[in-house]
């Protein structure tokens, strides 16, 4: 696999990871269904999931109505076709329980795997990979 690559894909790589991060906290379903391919397949807490599976989940109500997640620069490996790249992200999650509640908040280090595909001339997450490596 080449590493060299336009530094326009490289910003665009980045963007999409920010844009992530932005729909997360905002709780902004459409957005996040915009950054994945349809036939996307997210694995994390819940095992593998759909696409449409892993929205309903995003939709649902949360145990933490406040998020920020702090996206670090990914390592961004390209493949031999231009329009295919793997992405290997560290975050620090940050979620805040309603202050009314008394609940405790909590922070999180999540480590994110994406293979990422160009599609009609934008970059999508193809599949991802979200583990925690820590959490307090």
């Amino acid at each position: 696999m080449s590493d060299r690559t336009p530094t326009g894909d490289h910003d665009q790589l980045r963007e999409l990871l920010q844009r992530y991060a932005r729909a997360a906290d905002d709780r902004d379903v459409a957005a996040l269904a915009a950054l994945f391919h349809p036939e996307a397949e997210v694995t994390g807490s819940r095992g593998t999931q759909t696409l449409e599976e892993w929205l309903v989940g995003m939709r649902a109500p949360r145990a933490f109505p406040t998020s920020m997640h702090v996206i670090g620069d990914p390592l961004v490996v390209f493949g031999p076709d231009p329009d295919e790249a793997h992405l290997d992200t560290y975050a620090v999650v940050y979620q805040l329980s309603e202050p009314s509640s008394g609940g405790a908040d909590l922070t999180l280090g999540i480590r994110y795997l994406d293979d990422v595909v160009r599609l009609d001339g934008r970059w999508v997450v193809r599949h991802r990979t979200a583990s925690t490596l820590w959490m307090r």
